[in-house]
């Protein structure tokens, strides 16, 4: 089943583009990670597909609805902004915003709930005095109350400590195996590329790639990077004397990293390496990341 099915959707802010032709499908069960720079449209993008702000043009269907209205109770959105009751302690604060929703849960259950997001010490504290961590922290908390199909997170583990986003990575996995659908914007790219089934790069309001972490990884490169160790290491004098589609790009101790433009010339520098006597341990082509393709998109 998909639950979020969006068709060119467009969004427009006076004579600015905001979303520009958007089509994309999520489907139940599924992570999906949307990545881009600031400003690319990623906040823009959620508040339009959750009714915050009205489309300009295109097609919104969130679990089989048109009319966002009808589905708003089975949706959990983490905004950008945080919508939080300063002077309210914590777990009382869960209680009342899940009693807004119908939430079932004891008081023992809210505070399970605060644990499992990492705020177990803290439910007695007024929100007043949570630092920007602990904000993100039961900004998620809130958006799981509910129950909701579907849970639309906005940069959850931005400013968080590494231990933190571990454990907000571990409950999006766990709400994946109850079957729920998480859809999240994140600028860690290493974080997008471990929980997320498939991912979206947005920029300047466009999908400009869209796949598995591991499709993304290998479409084809126009230049391949391979990292060689040899004794001594290569010189920038050594390469240039290789065939021309070979680029030095640095040494650093027996490493020497090239570019070229195809692992087909891998055997002719082997040869002219063991050639010019020196000692060849390694070439290793090195496998594009996520963020390569991030920052080259």
């Amino acid at each position: 089943m998909t639950t979020v099915h969006i068709e060119e959707l467009t969004k427009k802010f006076g004579g600015k583009v905001a979303l520009d032709g958007i089509s994309l499908t999520v489907e139940e069960g599924e992570i999906f990670g949307f990545v881009g720079h600031n400003g690319a449209g990623k906040s823009t993008f959620i508040h339009t597909i959750t009714g915050v702000l009205p489309k300009s043009s295109g097609k919104i269907t969130m679990l089989g609805e048109e009319n966002l209205d009808n589905v708003k109770d089975r949706m959990g959105v983490m905004p950008d902004t945080a919508n939080l009751y300063e002077y309210m302690k914590g777990v009382k604060f869960l209680k009342f915003m899940g009693e807004l929703k119908d939430d079932k849960r004891t008081k023992r259950e809210y505070v399970s709930l605060m644990e499992a997001v990492g705020l177990g010490a803290e439910g007695d504290k007024k929100i007043k005095d949570y630092s920007f961590g602990m904000r993100k922290k039961i900004s998620i908390a809130q958006a799981l109350l509910g129950d909701p199909d579907l849970i639309i997170l906005d940069e959850p583990t931005s400013g968080l400590d590494p231990e933190s986003s571990i454990k907000i990575r571990q409950l999006v996995k766990q709400l994946q195996q109850e079957g729920k659908t998480v859809f999240l914007t994140s600028h860690n790219l290493d974080e997008i590329e471990k929980i997320s089934d498939r991912v979206g790069i947005l920029k300047e309001g466009r999908i400009e790639k869209l796949g598995t972490p591991e499709e993304l990884k290998n479409e084809k490169q126009e230049k391949i990077t391979l990292a060689i160790r040899t004794t001594p290491a290569l010189e920038k004098e050594d390469v240039d004397q290789m065939k021309k589609e070979v680029v030095f790009l640095q040494k650093e101790g027996v490493y020497t990293w090239l570019e070229v433009d195809s692992e087909r010339l891998v055997p002719d520098i082997s040869k002219a390496i063991i050639d010019s006597g020196k000692q060849l341990y390694e070439i290793t082509p090195k496998k594009e990341s996520l963020e390569d393709i991030f920052i080259n998109t």
